[in-house]
């Protein structure tokens, strides 16, 4: 017992002193006396390998690299609460896995402070505390002949369930990281093969179009962008006065939400068939997928890195356009490539002697950091925004944000002029994948899906059409539509007149058929209701 005790005590060293670091920072109370509990016992967990392994040197490689992960994992927990104010969760490693380097460096610069800072050095000096003298330690009779291997596994098995019954597993990070990866896995998986299927296997597919009439459809796809500081949707600040000039030619829908508030998640829908309701159709086809069917040559041109850890979700479905560029590479490690750079890209594709063209931008918007999404020329907005969480750290952030979403509206505007002057069937479309609070209703900018707010979810969606196009479609336009964007598959497929056993015209915002449903935000969250 003596033995099991001198090991055990090494992790209190690290666990003990973390619990007063997190009631410091995140409050006394209930949840952070049940998280040193789990530590506690998990701790148990992690010491009972010792009794399978008989070589000194291997268990002494374990128990470093255990205090190491130990202590990590502690960090992490304390600092992701102190942060965003709710638990580490599997939603929140789903997306760090769809991340690549740069934008994981940017969220650390973007959110890390001076108390996690000083708090990465306590938990440096507790891990050098708990490996002090580690050599004294006797890891080969850390648990006496009492304990048989089969007794040691039903302990673990035991305390498995109990952490298990008790819900306190639900807080476990390395639980958590296993749980989240299966998920990412199985969702990967999903998806299929889209590189290799680029029309996939859609049936029944039927349009009426004259083969050799040019048509140019544009789809920009934003990041982070929060609707309410559009200037077209009623904004104080003149943060799009090039979309505003354009004004009465677009179609600008103000009840348009996303079904997540991290891009992975929404865009997973949004590209494909899948939706809450039928979460599994993520591979049953894609927006580009039906262009390929109907003689479209697709273009997919991207601001943001195809690679993270493992292949993204995202690339994986862009990955069955015709062509397909992305301006920057987690290689390249150049995080200040602007969405402006797209337009010559664009233009190129324009230039292309095909005579029908689907070209989908996916644009950085207003991803943080926001200050590293606009030139020099666009640093307008200087002055006191109007929020209720006024402080010298929320005045540089909605600044630099506003100065971004100008930046955007130059981008978009560009692209626009450009279709405007081909006098051709054509139209723009614009979303952004979700929304980004920004100290409305929470002392916060960014999104994330553990604490969230509606504006989040609330995202931008406008069209504009040419005038040939306008001669040859009419849009059923209702500017107050509850619509969600997981539906834009059939949206832009009833946009093109095309028809399907796929398709479903009443889950189109354009059209005169359309019906409205439940909105599901997080797969299980009703918006309307939540919200309301």
């Amino acid at each position: 017992m003596k033995d099991f005790l001198n090991v055990y005590k090494r992790f209190i060293y690290i666990a003990i002193p973390v619990f007063f670091v997190e009631c410091y920072l995140n409050g006394f109370s209930l949840a952070t006396i049940l998280n040193l509990i789990e530590n506690l016992i998990f701790a148990t967990l992690i010491i009972i390998p010792f009794g399978f392994i008989s070589n000194r040197r291997v268990s002494i490689i374990y128990f470093i690299i255990s205090i190491i992960l130990f202590a990590c994992t502690l960090f992490f927990e304390v600092t992701y609460k102190y942060l965003f104010k709710t638990f580490f969760s599997a939603s929140a490693i789903f997306v760090m896995l769809d991340s690549n380097l740069e934008e994981s460096k940017e969220f650390l610069a973007f959110y890390v402070d001076k108390p996690v800072i000083i708090f990465l050095f306590v938990i440096l000096v507790l891990i050098v505390i708990a490996l002090y003298n580690f050599r004294v330690l006797n890891f080969e009779r850390l648990w006496n002949k009492n304990f048989s291997k089969i007794k040691l596994v039903g302990l673990f098995v035991l305390i498995l369930v109990f952490l298990k019954f008790t819900k306190l597993i639900d807080t476990n990070t390395p639980y958590l990281i296993t749980r989240a990866i299966s998920g990412y896995i199985t969702e990967t998986n999903r998806l299929g093969n889209y590189k290799d299927n680029k029309k996939g296997s859609f049936q029944n597919v039927r349009r009426v179009s004259k083969k050799d009439e040019e048509e140019v459809y544009v789809v920009l796809i934003g990041e982070s962008t929060n609707r309410d500081h559009l200037q077209i949707y009623g904004y104080h600040r003149e943060t799009t006065p090039n979309l505003k000039k354009r004004e009465a030619e677009l179609l600008i829908y103000d009840n348009v939400i996303s079904p997540h508030a991290y891009s992975v998640g929404a865009l997973a829908k949004i590209l494909t068939l899948g939706n809450y309701e039928n979460p599994e159709n993520i591979s049953k086809g894609s927006i580009i997928q039906l262009f390929n069917r109907i003689g479209f040559k697709t273009y997919w041109l991207s601001n943001q890195r195809p690679i993270g850890p493992f292949e993204s979700m995202i690339t994986k479905i862009s990955l069955s356009a015709n062509k397909y560029k992305f301006l920057t590479t987690s290689i390249a490690g150049n995080n200040q490539v602007l969405d402006g750079d797209l337009i010559n890209e664009f233009n190129d594709a324009l230039k292309e002697p095909v005579p029908k063209k689907a070209i989908f931008l996916h644009l950085m918007g207003t991803h943080h950091h926001y200050e590293n999404r606009y030139p020099e020329a666009f640093n307008e907005f200087k002055n006191n925004p109007k929020t209720k969480f006024l402080s010298d750290e929320s005045k540089t952030k909605i600044n630099h944000y506003d100065n971004a979403i100008l930046y955007n509206d130059f981008v978009i505007s560009q692209v626009i002029n450009k279709l405007d002057s081909l006098d051709v069937k054509s139209f723009a479309l614009y979303f952004s994948d979700h929304g980004e609070e920004m100290y409305r209703d929470l002392d916060m900018a960014g999104h994330n899906e553990d604490v969230y707010s509606k504006q989040m979810f609330e995202v931008p969606f406008f069209l504009w059409k040419s005038e040939k196009f306008n001669k040859l479609k009419t849009i059923s336009y209702f500017k107050n539509r509850s619509y969600m964007i997981d539906d834009f598959f059939h949206s832009i497929a009833d946009m093109l007149d095309v028809s399907a056993d796929e398709v479903d015209s009443s889950r189109s915002i354009f059209s005169q058929y359309f019906k409205e449903r439940k909105r599901i935000i997080k797969d299980t969250i009703n918006y309307d209701t939540f919200f309301d």
